[in-house]
This record gives structure tokens, sequence and C-alpha cells, in this order.
């Protein structure tokens, strides 16, 4: 199977016909025809039937093109990839994040490095970490910020960070009026948890063992969360990264535990060991080594 048996396949099909696609391709039509043959053979499947003087794709044609017209997109990215690196950019980045990250942080980041990088061509995916692992490995992303606790044990780190934990609930929620409590002070409060991440960790270092059923509702987005919080619905645990405008406004507040510790929430930028970066990436990967987060996530750098 060669690109140009599959170009063809592609305009055949868009034109449901030899002699046009051959126009469109600037072809002969027994080469249209022959290419389209080997492609049929090799496959061991028809993949046009005629209907009086137009063509039509059968149920394996069908199922081919979706696959045929990714083919043909990624040769013609590749091909502008090598084109800007020439002109002397620095190609595309494919960045994945966690909800976590990416609620302050990753925008952040990219926007410091757009300043120094305004030419590359990014694409951003969000999802959890151990997802992105899943994407690393297979190549769907290059970089990856997230959670350090979910990295995969072969993943390259090439940054890392530590977000202390906090409690924290509205400025008007009676805790946060008196800026420091003990474990017991939490019974009777809504508490907020999601089913995984640093909230679900957090929680477990301040509420009593088997105390699961105190937990009134559990979401899986974090903006879930932090809306709840705003309208003074309840508390949770949380790290600054997650509610940085919101603590920084005063419309949320950190409450000390007195007598808990909360651990670090440590995120992480990997790679996967193998995977040569692209010009890109290394220079995203500069710009995040780079950066002093508090005051990025201020606004001060």
């Amino acid at each position: 199977m060669t690109l140009d048996q599959i170009e063809t396949f592609v305009q055949v099909a868009r034109a449901r016909s030899f002699s046009r696609a051959g126009i469109l391709l600037d072809l002969a039509q027994p080469t249209v025809s022959g290419r389209i043959g080997q492609l049929e053979a090799e496959l061991g499947a028809q993949l046009f039937a005629r209907h009086g003087h137009t063509l039509e794709l059968t149920e394996a044609g069908r199922s081919l093109l979706p696959y045929a017209e990714r083919m043909l997109a990624l040769r013609s990215e590749g091909l502008s990839t090598v084109q800007r690196i020439k002109r002397g950019g620095l190609g595309r980045l494919s960045l994945g994040a966690n909800p976590t990250c990416s609620q302050y942080l990753v925008p952040r980041l990219i926007e410091a490095y757009w300043h120094l990088h305004p030419n590359v061509h990014l694409s951003v995916r969000t999802t959890l970490s151990r997802v992105l692992m899943e994407g690393l490995l297979d190549g769907a992303i290059e970089l990856a910020i997230c959670s350090q606790a979910q990295i995969h044990p072969r993943a390259r780190i090439l940054w890392s960070y530590s977000d202390p934990l906090a409690l924290v609930a509205a400025s008007s929620h009676p805790l946060a009026r008196k800026h420091d409590c003990v474990r017991a002070d939490l019974a009777g409060h809504t508490i907020l948890s999601t089913q995984a991440g640093p909230t679900h960790v957090g929680l477990r270092h301040i509420l009593p063992p088997g105390s699961g059923d105190v937990i009134a509702l559990e979401a899986t987005a974090g903006e879930v969360m932090t809306q709840l919080l705003l309208r003074g619905v309840g508390v949770t645990v949380l790290p600054a990264l997650a509610v940085w405008d919101e603590l920084e406004r005063g419309d949320l507040v950190r409450i000390s535990v007195c007598d808990a510790d909360l651990p670090d929430y440590e995120v992480a930028l990997v790679a996967w060991p193998g995977h040569d970066l692209s010009p890109a990436a290394e220079a995203f990967a500069e710009t995040v080594r780079t950066a002093r987060v508090p005051a990025l996530l201020s606004g001060r750098t």
C-alpha cells in the first residue's frame, strides 16, 4: 500500500469517477485504474462498485476511507512541520495535562512559551494522569504535565514542582472566618471530594479513618468543585495550583488544620524514554525549567 495509491483512492471516492479523479491528479485514467486495482489486490477486497455512470464505495471502501484521509493528513502535517523547521521554526508540539494543572499552571506556561516561540503549532489535551501516560507511550502526545504520584515508572521526568495542599473554603464559610481548625471541627460541615487526585489524597490526612460517609459530594471535574466552594456549599482539600486566582482575590481562603499535616501535591513535566524530543518540545521543556511558578501564576514574571 503506497501513498500514491491512497491518494488516488481518496480522489476517486470524492469524484466518484476514475476519469474525474485522473484530471484532479493529472494522471491518465489507466494509471488511476491501475493504482486502484493494485490496492484492491493487496487488500483482497473490492473498494468501488459501478452504478450507472458513477462509482460508489463498497462497504470495504467506506471502512477504508477515514483511515486513508488520516494518512494523507499526517503526510501533509509532516511536510508542513519540516518546512517550518527549514524556515527556522520549531515545528509542532502535542502537550498533555491533567485537570488540576490545566486550571492555571499550564495556560500560564503556554503563554510564556508562546511569547518566545509564537510560530509553534501547539495542541493541548486535558485528561487524567494515567491516560496521559498511555498517550506518551503511543506517541499521541510528546510531553505531559501531571501528578508525579501517577507517573509511569519508566517515564522520564524533565521538571518537577511541589505545591502544598490546603483545606479551602469560601471566605464566607464559618470555618474560613476562624482561619484555623482541628479535625473534629469538620464534623457537621459538607465535605466535597473527588474520586482520585490531590483532593482524595488530602482528605485521607484530615478525615478520621472510616469516615468516607461524611463526604457529601464527589465530583470528577475540578471546576465543579471550585464553583461549589465559591457558593459556600462546603470545604475540601486542594493545591493552590487548582484555585490560584480565587485565593489571590480572597474568594477562597486557606484554613489551617492544627492537628493534621497535609502532604505536598507534586507535579512533573514528563516524556517517554527512547522518544526523541522535537525542537518544539525541547524549547517548551526549557521554558518550564526556567519558570518561577509562583511569580508566573501571579503575573509577576
